[in-house]
């Protein structure tokens, strides 16, 4: 559609623009937008689905004023217009960002004609929107029952499934621009009063996300347990909850404690009318959990057999339920991404499988805690990567077609072992058998940015994202895809988006540290890198990194950090190069990555295409150095037998 000038306004889903008084409605209700944001919009929806360049909106928004600092105006009024719109940057419905070039809006736009009243228009949309998702007509929510003995839970709450998946079935049908219907299962409430009971409610929540995502990836959207646990707790919303990560449908659930048995509740609810689809109380015993949550799967699979494929494998069944407590406990911990957690999460799942020892998903993600237990610097690479490799390679010998395996396997060969065309191989397995771990997308869009490959990497980041919009490493690190490719200023933009919802999220501190300090920018550099030595280093350590500054300025303080002949350091061999290039010292630099190559150090993967070294480049000690990584220099194969249970 060209430019209309007889246009009274647009429509686009819930939302109304009269672009004669610039006002902006929601079914009806004006919401409050600024002059600039409006204009933004305005010309977004005079051409949808077109780029409008930034240079095209400098001009309309800001004709005659030379003195505007057009990047922080023109982001502003993005910005502006995405939170009145409820719209994400990540994950977007109605303004796209063409990365260096501008915007696009992706929504399905009708025009207003100049006879036609914009606030009539907005109110016909309320009554249309009403009757778009919901039951057929004159269909009532089901009323709560009587709480139920666990043989027929099943069938229960696979009933809940079965008709939260038929209404999302016919919202699936009926919107024609909707790729995917989505569902996100929020935090289970642990109402028992005990928190010990924690990993419980924990569990219920990753176990049922993970059955759900199984079903028909292809049709349904299931938002990542990250992104779900932002909201554990939440005052906000259950409509403004579903905006923000643009879902259809909310599933709510609590746990109460009843003698030895537990009551759980569970709702599914349509925020958009807040009607509640299905309600069910119910109460049982722990031992016979893992067999309802199996049967509720197996049951929805059945129950939409003309619509979705039956699952291509039968969910495995510990033999014993002290092994999926155990395993449960592991989730639990392992979600905490902390060096106590991952320790934790490395005892429950050692347990989980020296209880059952066919329990591959138990060794999966045992190799997942040593992944990161070694990327975090917790543990030696070597002895990271001998444990991650065995657990992942028991884990297929029991179950070929596990993605979590083939992504824990992937992540190793490409971390550890630099060896990439087979890591690349093990994260598309992983993504064929499973089209939205998140896990495989992240790690292969890593492994890709390692290579430079940056178009790939990038379509990787958004299909992780789809299925995790508010998980803060993601985020971080789409902003450091940015920064791989030279794009500084979207990096910084990215990153500190992060940071101002999670403020003490250390990986974000770091990678502004990063890019602030190539760039040369010393003063947010500094600011970074002070927030990230508080972090990590000893007390002793920061004093001396403080008197260090005080006396040579950023690049003493730099130098102060890295001496790896301290018993007190801590950090990467890479990041002391790192330190040492920002620190204008090359021959250090050289070094340090000498040092980090012949201890195998994961991190000097990233070296190569690392636009910190980019000094360095021209060096041939650097060019034969990288060179070996880049060819795939593996070491010698891992040990071959582990001892799993590490207590």
């Amino acid at each position: 559609m060209g430019v209309s000038t007889t246009a009274a306004g647009y429509r686009f889903g819930p939302f109304a623009l009269d672009v004669r008084t610039g006002e902006l409605m929601r079914n009806g209700y004006r919401i409050p937008l600024q002059e600039k944001p409006c204009s933004v919009l305005t010309a977004l929806l005079e051409r949808p689905g077109a780029l409008i360049t930034r240079k095209e909106l400098r001009q309309r928004l800001w004709p005659e004023d030379t003195f505007v600092s057009f990047e922080d105006g023109l982001n502003t009024a993005v910005r502006k217009l995405r939170e009145a719109l409820g719209d994400d940057s990540n994950a977007p419905a109605y303004v796209e960002t063409i990365r260096g070039r501008g915007y696009r809006f992706i929504g399905e736009v009708e025009e207003i004609p100049a006879a036609v009243s914009v606030s009539a228009a907005s109110a016909e949309a309320v009554g249309q929107n009403a009757g778009f998702a919901g039951a057929p007509s004159g269909e009532q929510p089901a009323a709560a029952s009587a709480p139920r003995r666990w043989e027929p839970i099943a069938a229960i709450l696979a009933a809940c499934l079965v008709a939260a998946a038929g209404a999302m079935l016919v919202l699936h049908w009926r919107a024609v621009h909707a790729s995917r219907i989505s569902i996100v299962v929020l935090p289970f409430a642990n109402m028992t009063g005990d928190a010990s009971r924690d990993y419980i409610c924990n569990g219920m929540t990753e176990e049922l996300i993970a059955r759900l995502g199984r079903l028909a990836p292809e049709r349904l959207r299931v938002i990542a347990p990250t992104s779900a646990k932002m909201y554990a707790n939440s005052s906000k919303p259950a409509e403004q909850i579903a905006r923000e990560l643009n879902v259809s449908y909310l599933m709510q659930g609590s746990l109460e404690q009843q003698g030895a048995n537990i009551r759980v509740a569970v709702q599914l609810i349509r925020p958009g009318d807040q009607s509640r689809l299905w309600a069910n109380v119910y109460e049982g015993d722990l031992s016979d959990q893992f067999e309802f949550e199996t049967s509720v799967a197996d049951a929805v699979a059945r129950a939409l057999s003309l619509q979705v494929p039956t699952l291509a494998r039968a969910e495995y069944k510990p033999d014993k339920y002290e092994a999926h407590d155990a395993y449960l406990r592991g989730l639990y911990f392992f979600s905490q991404r902390s060096k106590e957690g991952f320790e934790k999460a490395i005892d429950s799942f050692g347990d989980a499988v020296a209880i059952d020892p066919k329990y591959a998903t138990a060794y999966a993600q045992l190799a997942n805690a040593y992944n990161l237990m070694g990327q975090y610097n917790w543990m030696s690479a070597a002895n990271a990567r001998s444990q991650a490799w065995g657990a992942a390679k028991q884990a297929l010998s029991l179950d070929p077609n596990l993605a979590e395996a083939h992504a824990a396997l992937g992540f190793s060969l490409w971390f550890y072992q630099w060896d990439m065309p087979a890591a690349e191989a093990e994260f598309r397995k992983a993504i064929a058998l499973e089209p939205d771990n998140v896990d495989a997308h992240h790690w292969y869009e890593q492994l890709l940015m390692t290579a430079g490959r940056f178009p790939e990497a990038e379509r990787e980041m958004q299909a992780a994202l789809d299925v995790d919009p508010r998980s803060p490493i993601l985020r971080t690190n789409l902003g450091w895809l940015d920064y791989f490719e030279g794009k500084n200023a979207q990096a910084i933009e990215q990153i500190q988006s992060v940071v101002r919802e999670n403020p003490n999220f250390l990986t974000a501190h770091y990678k502004l540290w990063y890019v602030y300090s190539t760039l040369r920018n010393e003063p947010p550099a500094w600011q970074e890198f002070q927030w990230v030595v508080h972090s990590i280093a000893s007390p002793a350590r920061q004093q001396s990194v403080l008197e260090a500054y005080r006396r040579s300025g950023y690049a003493g303080a730099l130098k102060a950090m890295a001496l790896v002949n301290d018993p007190e350091y801590y950090g990467s061999m890479v990041d002391g190069a790192r330190c040492m290039i920002f620190a204008g010292d090359r021959e250090a630099a050289l070094r340090y990555l000498e040092l980090a190559d012949n201890q195998h150090e994961g991190w000097t993967i990233y070296a190569p295409a690392d636009p910190a070294f980019a000094p360095l480049r021209t060096d041939a000690r650097f060019q034969r150095l990288m060179a070996a990584i880049t060819k795939g220099n593996t070491p010698e194969s891992p040990v071959k037998e582990i001892p799993y249970a590490t207590h």
